[in-house]
């Protein structure tokens, strides 16, 4: 019975070909873009850790402050024998580019022999490794793509970075590019501490091009570590057990090398303590030495004093009585000198005055003349002053009145003509209202709204309305030029007036410049009047005082020439004694002069020991302070730190496995209502073929036929299509959907390898799970008919009664209707099992197309909204938390240079935790509520409503509220804000964020739970005036100037991680694009089966409509018409179903880190309904052909 079974199935697939290929293909795209899709995270993360081992990409990477000398590295490679180390150099330095900026380029040294070269598997995409020490490699970015083989590179550096001591060589020639899996980003190439904070390019060159005596990098790469997938749970683990041996040594090598450093270091201090001693016992001997003999000289040169002052005492008698002849002498000749100066005086000033007095009698005569001229003069002046005056205030009268009359003139101008503008914008109004009127009368009558006899009505009290707007017009144009001619006469008065007060002003400057002059001849005549009269009476007491002078100077010649004879006969005597004494002066002189020579010898000798003794002492005091410094630089040494980065410090690869894992999140989600769909018409496509073959059953019962063997048929029909399709949509969709979703991500990542393996495990549960759904939909199918007895089975099915539908019961509706549309919604109704299947297989594509184009929505509304509306800062500059105020106001100073001001923020990574949940957020915290808010909106996502940051509690963002169990307003949370430091704070608010997690908390606050006097600051936010259009290089400029501030670390603008994530979020939105596509597949296959379904349900009936004499369009919308609405209804349920869905998706699809967004725009809403009734008419436009050919006489052939 079976074979007969099994050879009735296959004549079944045969004719019923369009149903076997419905579910053929329905299983085939849920269980295909199941499978691809789930496939898809691991085969790009098998891709890459396929190019990671292949070009033996880093897993380990060694820095350390103090570099790695050779002990280091035997070290390394003796705690590591399983493992590769790859020791080398690397260094920062500055590039120009050809707009002329300075950028940073990161230099990595490459051992063209391989022995030390890390990177021998770098994919040299043109070009060869450098070779000569002028010859480098760069990276195959796409920023540098300007930058040819065969262009020359010149490296440098700036006031705090000096390349010399770094490199050997400066100027390079570019010999080739490469790739390189720590570089598989274009969008990034690593941070700096110089320049702009970022690193711009990567080149290679020779290690014998570095100086440096330490090795400045340690790369390890381990083969063990190869066997696991590197973004797997099982490579981590390993990964961190090789990093806690790396440490180990590290601890131990930091200690040793401190020791190394510190014994070498102390060994050369004892060293030059010792040289030193030595040095200053044998100087200190010879300065002992040198002092006894100056002693010795010293003696003798006393003994030569002692006979010098003998001597001297002689000569000093003999002197004596010299020097009292001459002091006679002496005292007697200024006497006489004086007298004979000061009668030699005396005479000249009788001269003197004698002249004095002629002259000032002859000035006096002049001057008295001059006096009386000017007095005449005065007089004259004075008469025509007073005459200008008395014309100048007749004039001025005169003015005064002219100048009243024109300003009441000009204020009764001023009124007229703001009567004119009032009335000319009354009139233009009336016009306009007139015009707007007439094309609303004109409009209204073309469109049927008004009658002509109520156009005209109107129109004429229009007219009525246009001749007083005419005449207000004319009446306004009358007064306007009477305006216009009292403007002209004002005008003309007014000019009159200018020209008169202009004579005016002229006549008065000259009148008050006359009356100046007079003023000052007048006080000048009276000054010189005064100066005569002094004079004259100065003249008169001089003549009187130089006839008493002249009387005294005659009796004092007299005793002078007395006194001068006695002085001449002394001078004599005294001149013979001091010849005597000359010659024993010129003895002692040459005795003196030997003893002179003899002490200044002596007194040399002395100055160059003290300065020799001086010189030593500073000498070996420096020497001495020096080796102090230098002990205290040795306590003040800091022990060694050794980092060590993984392959997770590179932006690229962890965004890649970031990517990765987003895809893998919707695949868990998305495809399942895929499989869900299709299992549903899967169930209502072979009810409905059970039920078309109701007599075929019946007939194989009553000719014995088993209930299993008639299951068997049908299950094997199914499970023949179910089975082919999973196995060929996996085979297709796992080859597929990895490769577009690879391809689309290779816009951002550099990944060459791309390898698609087949998960055999994957196809094998999924087409178990495709072969149990279909066996269960077939099971139910036909549990239910065999139940019948064949008798029943073999009668055709009796169609339901019919019944009154609620429509009918509203006469006013129903009795509008005509018969097509009364018989459309009766067959709706009747057959409610058909209507729900239908709404609900279409409802549930129109809302898998909402979901992939709700979450296109929610993941590129993100950008927008994080760095359009929540973060409001243009860059940030990062710092260490011990910065000075000088610092901070420098970088304020060179902020406010480029038009930006801001304010300090503490911004650092904590854990966060509330009960058993527990994640990694970042603490802002800020001076208050103010300082948060011009960098960052704090708002509510659903009201907008903009919060406070108190000193009552702290504010998180909504996606850390959820991650800590549902945190709402008012609980408290554990803020870990150092290892040993976990405080609790209440939670005020829950804002609206998107990128990362943050808890806005304020100093005073923060002060007060941690107990700290200040909050450790170690960002600065600021703001441009330009906002994000600051222009690029005025960026790159900026930020070049901060990163030369001490203690700065590092320069970010907003701009740049806005570029940064819109970049990593670009291949999520393509690979969204493929999910609407399948979707729209999809729900174009269901529509298909679903119709066809329909039709050959009702063959019977639709042929019978055509032998009633139904046009073929008349039969297509008796059908078509039942489509349509349940297609309408399936589009609005399945809309409703969608907004859900998306949330369950969006939230279950979501990464830790970020937050999708929840709204769904009112377009993907409409596009959706679009693609579902496009795809509904389009499968009517097949139908209907179909019915066009459907046979009339096979299908009314009756079964009885």
């Amino acid at each position: 019975m079976k074979n007969a079974m099994l050879k009735n199935a296959f004549v079944e697939m045969r004719k019923t070909k369009s149903r076997f290929f419905s579910i053929f293909g329905i299983i085939a795209i849920g269980t295909g873009f199941f499978a691809g899709l789930l496939a898809s995270a691991p085969a790009m993360k098998i891709s890459s850790d396929h190019y990671y081992d292949r070009t033996s990409l880093l897993d380990y990477r060694l820095v350390s402050t103090y570099g790695f000398d050779e002990n280091d590295i035997k070290a390394l490679e003796d705690g590591l024998p399983d493992v590769n180390i790859y020791p080398g150099y690397y260094t920062d330095a500055y590039v120009n580019t050809d707009s002329g900026e300075k950028k940073v380029a990161r230099v990595y040294s490459v051992d063209t022999i391989g022995k030390n070269n890390p990177y021998s598997s770098l994919n040299i995409t043109e070009g060869r490794l450098p070779q000569a020490e002028n010859e480098c490699l760069i990276d195959n970015g796409k920023l540098i793509k300007n930058y040819k083989v065969g262009d020359k590179l010149t490296l440098g550096g700036d006031e705090n970075t000096d390349i010399d001591e770094t490199l050997s060589v400066k100027e390079f020639t570019i010999v080739g590019r490469f790739e390189s899996p720590m570089y598989i980003s274009d969008a990034e190439r690593g941070n700096t501490t110089i320049g702009n904070g970022s690193v711009f390019m990567v080149c290679y060159v020779p290690q014998s091009c570095f100086k440096t005596e330490v090795y400045t990098q340690v790369v390890i790469t381990s083969d063990k570590l190869k066997e696991y997938n590197c973004y797997s749970d099982e490579y981590e683990n390993a990964r961190d057990e090789l990093g806690e041996r790396i440490q180990q040594i590290a601890d131990s090598r930091e200690q040793g090398r401190y020791d190394e450093i510190t014994e070498e270091a102390q060994s050369k201090i004892d060293d030059g303590q010792k040289e030193l001693d030595e040095k200053k016992a044998d100087a200190y001997k010879e300065i002992d030495d040198n002092e006894k003999k100056l002693s010795d000289a010293k003696k003798e040169l006393d003994d030569a004093k002692v006979q010098l002052a003998d001597g001297k005492a002689q000569l000093a008698d003999s002197k004596k009585q010299l020097d009292d002849a001459k002091k006679q002498l002496d005292e007697n000749e200024p006497v006489l000198a004086d007298s004979k100066k000061q009668l030699d005086d005396s005479k000249k000033q009788l001269d003197d005055s004698k002249k004095l007095l002629d002259d000032t009698k002859a000035q006096l005569d002049s001057s008295k003349s001059q006096l009386d001229s000017s007095a005449q003069q005065l007089d004259d002046t004075k008469t025509q002053l007073d005459s200008a005056k008395n014309q100048l205030d007749s004039t001025s009268s005169q003015l005064d009145r002219a100048k009243s009359q024109l300003d009441s003139a000009k204020a009764q101008l001023d009124e007229s003509k703001a009567t004119l503008d009032a009335t000319d914008k009354q009139l233009s109004d009336s016009q306009k209202d007139i015009d707007n009127s007439r094309a609303q009368i004109n409009t209204a009558v073309a469109a049927g709204m008004m009658t002509s006899d109520e156009a005209a009505v109107k129109l004429a009290q229009l007219d009525a309305a246009q001749e007083q707007v005419n005449a207000g017009r004319a009446q306004y144009e009358s007064g306007l030029a009477q305006y216009n001619a009292g403007l002209s006469a004002y005008e003309k008065s007014k000019a009159e007036y200018d020209a008169g007060y202009t004579q005016y002003s002229t006549a008065k400057a000259q009148y008050e410049s006359g009356l100046a002059r007079y003023n000052d001849g007048k006080a000048q005549y009276e000054s010189g009047l005064a100066r005569y009269n002094d004079g004259k009476k100065q003249y008169e007491e001089g003549l009187v005082q130089y006839n008493e002078g002249k009387k005294q100077y005659e009796d004092g010649l007299a005793k002078y020439e007395k006194g001068k004879a006695e002085y001449d006969n002394g001078r004599k005597q005294y001149e013979d004694g001091l010849a005597k004494y000359n010659d024993g002066a010129a003895e002692y002189e040459r005795n003196y002069a030997s003893y002179e020579d003899g002490l200044k010898e002596y007194n040399d000798g002395v100055k160059k020991l003290s300065d020799a003794k001086s010189e030593a002492d500073k000498k070996f005091a420096d020497a001495q302070k020096e080796i102090d410094d230098n002990k205290k630089k040795l306590d003040d040494i800091e022990k060694p730190e050794w980092y060590l980065f993984t392959r997770e410090d590179d932006p690229g690869y962890s965004e890649y496995g970031q990517n990765a894992d987003r895809i893998s999140n919707i695949a868990m989600v998305f495809p399942l209502f895929f499989v869900m769909v299709a299992a549903l018409v899967c169930l209502t496509t072979m009810t409905r073929m059970v039920e078309e073959q109701r007599t075929q059953i019946g007939t194989l019962k009553a000719l014995g036929y088993k209930n299993g063997a008639i299951i068997f048929k049908y299950m094997f029909y199914a499970l023949t299509a179910a089975i082919a399709g999973a196995v060929i949509g996996m085979l297709v969709g796992m080859k597929i959907f990895p490769a577009i979703i690879i391809t689309a991500y290779g816009m951002m990542y550099a990944i060459p390898d791309i390898l698609l393996p087949y998960d055999f495990v994957l196809i094998a549960g999924t087409t178990a799970a495709a072969v149990l759904l279909t066996a269960v939909t077939v099971y139910f199918s036909c549990s239910s008919i065999l139940h019948d007895c064949p008798a029943a089975l073999m009668r055709p099915k009796a169609p339901k009664s019919g019944k009154k539908i609620l429509l009918e019961r509203m006469g006013f509706v129903w009795n509008r209707l005509s018969f097509s549309h009364k018989v459309t919604l009766r067959n709706i109704f009747r057959y409610k099992r058909r209507m729900l299947m239908t709404i609900v297989g279409i409802a549930g594509c129109t809302a898998l197309v909402l979901t992939g184009f709700g979450i296109y929505d929610s993941v590129n509304d993100i950008v927008e909204k994080q760095f359009g509306e929540i973060s409001n800062y243009t860059g940030i500059v990062a710092y260490g938390d011990k910065q000075t105020d000088e610092q901070i106001a420098e970088i304020a100073d060179k902020l406010a240079g480029y038009s930006c001001k801001g304010d300090k923020i503490y911004q650092k990574q904590i854990t966060v935790a509330s009960g058993k949940n527990s994640t990694d957020a970042y603490i802002f915290g800020a001076k208050d509520n103010d300082t948060i808010t011009q960098f960052v909106t704090v708002k509510d996502r659903r009201t907008g409503e903009h919060y406070t940051v108190t000193d009552d509690g702290v504010i998180i963002n909504e996606k850390l509220a959820t991650l800590l169990g549902g945190i709402k307003k008012g609980d408290e949370i554990t803020l870990s804000l150092s290892e040993t430091k976990r405080v609790n704070a209440k939670v005020t608010e829950i804002c609206e964020n998107y990128a990362h997690h943050y808890v806005y908390i304020t100093e005073n606050l923060y002060k007060k739970l941690s107990g700290v006097e200040n909050l450790p600051y170690n960002c600065y936010f600021f703001n441009s005036e330009q906002g994000d259009d600051m222009p690029e290089n005025d960026r790159d400029k900026l930020a070049a100037d901060l990163m030369k501030t001490d203690g700065v670390m590092g320069v970010s603008f907003k701009t740049g991680v806005k570029a940064t994530f819109a970049t990593m979020l670009k291949s999520l939105l393509f690979v969204i694009v493929v999910l609407i596509v399948s979707a729209g597949a999809l729900a174009f296959i269901v529509l298909y089966n679903l119709t066809n379904i329909n039709i050959n349900e009702r063959i019977r009936e639709i042929a019978s409509l055509k032998v009633l004499g139904f046009y073929d369009k008349e039969v297509s919308m008796y059908v078509f018409r039942e489509t349509v609405i349940l297609t309408l209804i399936g589009t609005l349920a399945g809309m409703v179903l969608g907004r859900f869905l998306v949330d369950f998706v969006v939230k279950t699809a979501e990464i830790d880190m970020v937050m999708f967004g929840r709204e769904v725009h009112p377009m993907s809403f409409a596009l959706s309904a679009v693609i579902t009734i496009i795809f509904a008419l389009t499968v009517m436009l097949f139908m209907h052909r179909r019915l066009m050919k459907v046979d009339m006489v096979e299908a009314l052939k009756s079964v009885e």
